[in-house]
């Protein structure tokens, strides 16, 4: 009967995740993070492995999941980050569940992270963040349930996937047992899973940096050279932090009450205490990995954090469970809002992208010239809805285009220029003897088209 019961107890958890997967697949389209997610899937179309070797993971990946799914590769890719996503909150489950013997809570830390921007924006638009997120997640697991070297190969691959899962070794360094042993026994055979874990990442991470490292050290997009100076440490912290709390939000009093229920309770530090060392990971990924203001560097710290409540339930008393309890349903009310802003969010990029489509199909075999757009995300997202095989599009800056207008009265490189702002002939001038001004409508905008004369 105890057997039936366990097997019923197991399918209905695989249910709940096939359930929440498939809700979250409804969200799916052929829309972009940004715009190097627009670059990630041009290269991922040409197979192109050497020239962002600092992802090379993710690339790799990518490459793989759009041979073996039949949609476009934008849609391929949304589809492969939510598929790894979701390997990632299982992941988050059963290193839970591992560690408390208890599946409710260990369902509980699973749908925390979906309550952070990041983590349910990413999850349903691709880019490097989740695929890391994900496979450190993958690792913790394994490395509680004392598959060190399982562990340490998951974790080598997410540091392929991005370097900036580098510094999450902390986590595993930190999560020392504290047994009724000798020091030197618990040392030791810490040092021992460590080693273990050691040799897992370089069988995975050491072979391919081995054959690029040139370019993965030094290279246009290298580790030496992709950090902007200068370095702060104080500034970094400071910004770390403020991810941290805009993150959280609503789930920031569960995390606090949460982590510091674990320091204070003796049976969590003989599981190793995962409060403490995500608690270093974090100061230290603030430290020396939160270089870059766009990029969620703390974000897999923050979805293992969820476990720390559910971890503290189950070693507290009644009143203390009944506490928490009432502060992850007042967490979970915030859920459906969050919700309802991504689909807004979606909904305008949806908007831009059928714009860019429009453009692409009215300028039939010539590639388009997007002209007006401002910023990096923009103008490779734009490009990459308006490109078609073999016809990519072009986007231009405002002052760039008025500054070299000759570069287009070549006959060799006349095409529709579409502007995305108001131009007065006066500013086109040079330009009109080549090309007529047009009009043009799509879906509820029009534009400004500059069209080469016969």
């Amino acid at each position: 009967m105890l057997e039936v019961t366990t097997r019923v107890r197991r399918i209905a958890v695989v249910v709940f995740f096939l359930a929440l997967f498939a809700a979250h697949t409804t969200q799916l389209g052929p829309l972009l993070q940004n715009g190097d997610s627009a670059v990630y899937n041009e290269q991922i179309d040409s197979f192109d492995l050497g020239s962002r070797t600092t992802h090379v993971g993710y690339i790799a990946l990518g490459i793989v999941f759009n041979a073996l799914l039949p949609f476009s590769t934008d849609v391929n890719m949304n589809v492969m980050v939510l598929c790894v996503g979701f390997m990632g909150l299982i992941a988050v489950y059963v290193a839970t569940h591992t560690l408390v013997r208890s599946r409710l809570p260990a369902l509980a830390a699973a749908v925390l992270p979906l309550g952070l921007p990041s983590q349910l924006k990413g999850m349903l638009l691709s880019e490097v963040d989740i695929v890391s997120v994900a496979f450190v997640a993958m690792a913790f697991a394994c490395f509680v349930r004392r598959s060190s070297l399982i562990a340490g190969m998951l974790f080598g691959y997410a540091v392929l996937v991005t370097p900036l899962s580098g510094p999450l070794l902390a986590v595993f360094v930190c999560l020392v047992t504290v047994r009724e042993a000798s020091l030197r026994e618990v040392v030791m055979g810490h040092v021992r899973r460590i080693f273990r874990f050691g040799v897992g990442a370089l069988l995975v991470f050491a072979p391919p940096i081995a054959i690029m490292y040139r370019n993965y050290l030094h290279g246009p997009r290298g580790l030496f050279r992709g950090s902007p100076p200068p370095f702060s440490v104080p500034k970094q912290l400071v910004q770390s932090a403020d991810f941290i709390k805009d993150e959280l939000g609503y789930l920031l009093p569960l995390y606090i009450v949460g982590a510091l229920l674990c320091l204070a309770n003796r049976r969590v530090w003989r599981l190793g205490q995962p409060a403490l060392a995500l608690l270093v990971s974090a100061v230290l990924m603030g430290a020396v990995g939160q270089r870059f203001g766009d990029v969620p560097v703390q974000l897999p710290n923050l979805v293992l954090f969820g476990m720390l409540p559910a971890i503290a339930y189950s070693v507290s008393g009644r009143n203390v469970r009944r506490g928490l309890v009432l502060l992850f349903a007042l967490c979970t009310l915030d859920f459906p809002r969050s919700y309802a802003s991504l689909a807004k969010e979606f909904r305008a990029r949806e908007y831009s992208r059928r714009l860019c489509v429009g453009i692409g199909e009215q300028s039939g075999a010539t590639p388009p010239v997007l002209v007006g757009l401002a910023g990096f995300t923009p103008m490779r997202m734009c490009e990459r809805f308006a490109s078609a095989p073999r016809r990519p599009a072009r986007a231009v800056e405002w002052r760039k285009f008025l500054s070299h207008q000759q570069d287009w009265l070549d006959p060799a490189v006349r095409t529709q220029i579409w502007f995305f702002r108001a131009v007065r002939r006066s500013q086109i001038s040079s330009l009109l003897e080549a090309y007529t001004l047009e009009s043009r409508p799509i879906g509820s905008r029009r534009f400004p088209v500059l069209v080469p004369r016969p």
